[in-house]
């Protein structure tokens, strides 16, 4: 007769590779998101080009798709363990913001699209940066996709985030990241912007500086 020993194991199942290799890529996807954001920053500081307002609404879907990544991040944080639900919550967000993030970059990339125009600021590798966006955006979401078809395969453990280790430090990394760049990021659209309702369609400087006599 079998006894309650041999019928209870003495340590719960570890969870299939997957989990771990979905919470990797959400590190990966906040940190990679938010260091294109930081390049549009330094391309913007650097290069002196101002961002017009469709940049700035595909700052801010980037910076919303790598949200959806966090909250992944942040439930292996606080929890020890993902579910497939919390995969598939994080991805879905994410998507939506990948395909808000499509349509603010398609938008951009289509007023510049008739022969003679040279687009609106410089160029990376020969493309303006809103194309790169495009790219991007559109190469996330299939990504995300196969993210998010294969989230249900995982288990409840196997992502032990809470304690001291390569994968609470790469979460904590990617949370702080993203949580600094955003405040960078508000800042300055703000000052860009100032109290002004509308930004202007090709800006050229700072108007919360200069309504207070400190720049032209």
């Amino acid at each position: 007769m079998a006894t309650i020993e041999t019928l209870v194991p003495e340590t719960a199942p570890e969870s299939p590779p997957l989990g771990k290799v979905q919470y990797w890529f959400a590190c990966l996807f906040a940190v990679g998101w938010t260091g294109v954001v930081c390049a549009g920053l330094v391309h913007q500081f650097v290069q002196g080009e101002h961002p017009c307002p469709l940049c700035v609404v595909q700052r801010m879907f980037m910076l919303l798709a790598a949200l959806g990544a966090a909250y992944i991040i942040r439930t292996a944080l606080h929890r020890g363990s993902v579910t497939g639900r919390h995969y598939m919550t994080g991805w879905g967000l994410t998507l939506i913001a990948l395909v808000g993030g499509s349509v603010a970059a398609w938008r951009q990339t289509t007023l510049h699209i008739l022969p003679g125009d040279k687009g609106y600021g410089g160029e990376v590798f020969g493309l303006h940066l809103y194309v790169w966006a495009l790219i991007l955006f559109q190469a996330s979401a299939l990504v995300v996709g196969i993210a998010l078809a294969t989230a249900h395969t995982t288990a409840d453990r196997g992502v032990p985030a809470t304690g001291p280790g390569p994968l609470r430090t790469a979460g904590l990394f990617a949370l702080w990241f993203l949580g600094a760049v955003i405040a960078v990021n508000l800042l300055v659209v703000f000052a860009e912007e100032g109290y002004h309702w509308f930004l202007p369609d090709d800006p050229n400087g700072y108007r919360f500086f200069s309504d207070l006599g400190m720049s032209d």
